[in-house]
């Protein structure tokens, strides 16, 4: 069973400008002792022939995986919840990133059963790849699931101005957009999605009874809503 504990921010956090070194070639001692788990290499993964520019790399550690795809986007679509944690997600974060040639990254659990307990909350997710990620990203969106058979969204995060044009967005495809509650609001400064250049970025909390549309093949949920996200996010590099 994994410690959800080993990204806990250390009191100094040292970020480095390039991606590829912090995607774990060697094991890092946190401050608090722990030592990262060493990854081996996989193949790209098969949604990575989605878009041949977007080139993914894999680590797996096991119980979970990080896939990355790093472009010269300012844009950074994360899904740090990702594969079995909160399904489709993952999904969602890289056809959106892969139509846009966006920065990509998702952690994703892969255990057979017990994924919920990889779920690291949002304010407490340290891992250095996606730190670095979001601090080199001016726009950061974070893709997120929460519980409902219905179809909705909820919106927050601290970056107000480009969550008006995501809700708009989303309305005007149809999707039902609702208040988020505010344990799912993403209003902490200390939240992942909100720790790019500019301070905020905007999080997404979709509905497990849409998440399932994302999921079946050819969907044109999953392709409406990409189609939404990208409007609202514009011209946007």
């Amino acid at each position: 069973m994994i410690n959800t504990g080993i990204f806990a921010r250390p009191k100094r956090i040292l970020i480095c400008s390039c991606l590829l070194v912090l995607l774990f070639a060697e094991p890092t001692a946190t401050a608090s002792g722990a030592t990262y788990l060493e990854a081996r290499e996989l193949p790209p993964p098969p949604e990575a022939t989605l878009d041949d520019e977007v080139n993914i790399n894999v680590k797996n550690f096991g119980d979970y995986e990080i896939r990355t795809g790093v472009t010269d986007s300012k844009v950074a679509v994360i899904a740090i919840h990702g594969g079995k944690i909160e399904q489709g997600t993952s999904e969602l974060a890289y056809a959106l990133s892969a139509r846009n040639h966006y920065n990509y990254y998702t952690y994703l659990g892969v255990r057979d059963k017990d994924n919920a307990s990889l779920h690291i909350p949002s304010a407490q997710f340290e891992e250095p790849a996606a730190l670095a990620m979001v601090a080199q990203s001016e726009t950061t969106l974070s893709i997120h699931g929460c519980s409902g058979a219905g179809e909705f969204t909820y919106i927050g995060g601290l970056d107000t101005p480009l969550a008006g044009k995501v809700k708009d967005a989303l309305t005007e495809y149809g999707f039902t957009v609702l208040d988020a509650p505010k344990h799912l609001a993403g209003l902490s400064p200390d939240n992942i999605v909100n720790r790019n250049q500019n301070g905020g970025g905007v999080q997404l909390e979709i509905s497990k009874g849409l998440r399932a549309q994302f999921l079946d093949a050819d969907s044109s949920q999953l392709t409406r809503y990409v189609a939404a996200l990208s409007e609202a996010l514009g011209n946007r590099p």
